[in-house]
């Protein structure tokens, strides 16, 4: 058996940065991973996406031509390059992840892990490891909604989906989070009918609510068909066109689509693990249970991102990567505090959130005051011809601290980084107000909310 300091199982944002943190503390350290590094975020997510988006975005932009000055006569996108070159970013990224696992001296396993022992993995091709800390961190997978035919090749998941090198025609999207609004906004760019069904009140129901209901407004002015408060009652699939029934305040009503994609979440990756025979704690929906330092309940057994049910962020994972190997090296250990993680969505406009939700902080017992500052007011938004959108500071009322930041439009999520550290300085909407902003920038929109905040609103 070979022994280890540190066994990463799982190379995603969250093992593969832990990895490397802990290489660089000099502990010896592996990884296993049955598949490509970067996990699904570098390979069926987060990269991938942003790739198509940014396709989309120029076929947007050219279709838009006469607003800026130019015509470039009839488009013809080629959803079948942007797809291309989707994968070829991922493939660079994923390259680049294997550069850093030599140079850190990591010794990779191409392999699958169960734990045959507390502190033992046995691999699938048969050989053991030991070590005398393991990291879980083997993501999670898509939902499967049980009433679809996966087997089909016009039923998707988000994997299937980057997999298309053709854009539908129509397709029906079950699911209003992030995955699926991005998704919708890729299709819907390359001309495709997209129907969007989320069974919650609202689309992106995990955001602030007059954010969602922003985009809610901009989707449908795009021709996006979206329905909320809507269940999906039944399915019909011919493989070539898919029927389904959808019921909404006791009324049903019909969809037919080419093509339909789920996007209703994610569950653990835990089932392969063999964890309960050796006691770990599982949450009903399979997650690890970790402590704030990410300990699970077997001693020198560490869990990090999807699998621990947390918040489903490439980021938070990483974050989480660290705080462990801090641990280990007996290190201070930062306390994540997950309201203020930054959440990004990626569809036209950008939302970008960190911190608590109005209806958060009330529950929390703040007394709540909110500032809204548009971007139809702000320069660079209107001299970029997008102004949809604005910026939402919520405080407190007795002190004027900052509890949370919301914003939807263009940049935001280049903006968000700058809330968190607000937040974690526990700032006062009076000292937001005095840090200088560069104009015009969009980002200015933070600073006019704080002035009304303070009661001084200087361009509104």
């Amino acid at each position: 058996m070979t022994n280890y300091d540190v066994i990463v199982i799982g190379g995603g944002p969250g093992g593969y940065v832990a990895a490397i943190k802990a290489a660089l503390a000099g502990k010896k350290t592996a990884i296993v991973e049955k598949e490509n590094l970067g996990g699904v975020c570098l390979n069926w997510g987060c990269i991938p996406t942003k790739s198509l988006l940014r396709n989309a975005e120029v076929v947007r932009d050219l279709s838009e031509g006469e607003k800026f000055g130019f015509c470039v006569g009839d488009i013809k996108a080629d959803y079948a390059a942007a797809q291309k070159r989707s994968r070829e970013v991922s493939a660079r990224l994923v390259k680049g992840i294997e550069y850093l696992m030599k140079k850190n001296s990591i010794k990779v396993y191409r392999d699958s892990a169960r734990f045959t022992g507390k502190k033992e993995l046995t691999l699938a091709g048969g050989e053991k490891l030991g070590a005398k800390n393991i990291i879980i961190a083997t993501g999670s997978k898509p939902f499967a909604l049980p009433m679809l035919d996966y087997s089909k090749a016009n039923v998707l998941d988000s994997k299937k989906a980057l997999q298309l090198t053709k854009a539908p025609k129509s397709i029906m999207i079950i699911g209003a989070g992030a995955i699926g609004m991005e998704f919708a906004t890729v299709f819907r760019s390359y001309g495709a009918q997209v129907h969007i069904v989320e069974m919650l009140p609202r689309v992106l129901p995990g955001e602030d609510e007059e954010i969602s209901a922003l985009v809610h407004k901009e989707f449908t002015k795009k021709g996006f068909d979206v329905h909320v408060g809507t269940k999906l009652v039944s399915v019909k699939n011919d493989g070539k066109k898919v029927t389904a029934n959808f019921e909404k305040d006791g009324k049903t009503f019909c969809i037919e689509s080419e093509m339909v994609l789920a996007a209703t979440g994610v569950r653990p990756n835990t089932e392969e693990l063999n964890l309960k025979a050796f006691g770990f704690q599982l949450d009903r929906r399979g997650c690890v249970e970790v402590d704030s330092r990410m300990r699970t309940n077997v001693d020198g057994v560490y869990a990090i991102g999807d699998v621990t049910g947390k918040l489903a962020l490439a980021h938070t994972a990483s974050a989480q990567g660290m705080c462990v190997v801090d641990g280990i090296c007996g290190k201070d250990v930062q306390t994540l505090d997950y309201d203020n993680i930054p959440k990004c969505t990626y569809t036209v406009p950008e939302v970008a959130s960190a911190g608590l939700t109005e209806t958060k902080a009330k529950e929390q017992g703040y007394d709540v005051k909110t500032a809204v500052f548009p971007l139809s007011a702000n320069g660079k938004a209107v001299s970029y011809g997008d102004d949809a959108g604005f910026v939402k500071l919520v405080y407190d009322k007795k002190y004027g601290q900052l509890l949370g930041v919301h914003m939807t439009g263009i940049h935001v999520t280049e903006m968000v980084w700058g809330i968190v550290g607000y937040l974690q300085m526990e700032m006062t909407v009076e000292e937001m107000a005095k840090v200088v902003h560069p104009h015009p920038t969009v980002s200015e929109a933070i600073m006019e909310a704080a002035h009304i905040a303070n009661g001084e609103p200087i361009h509104i």
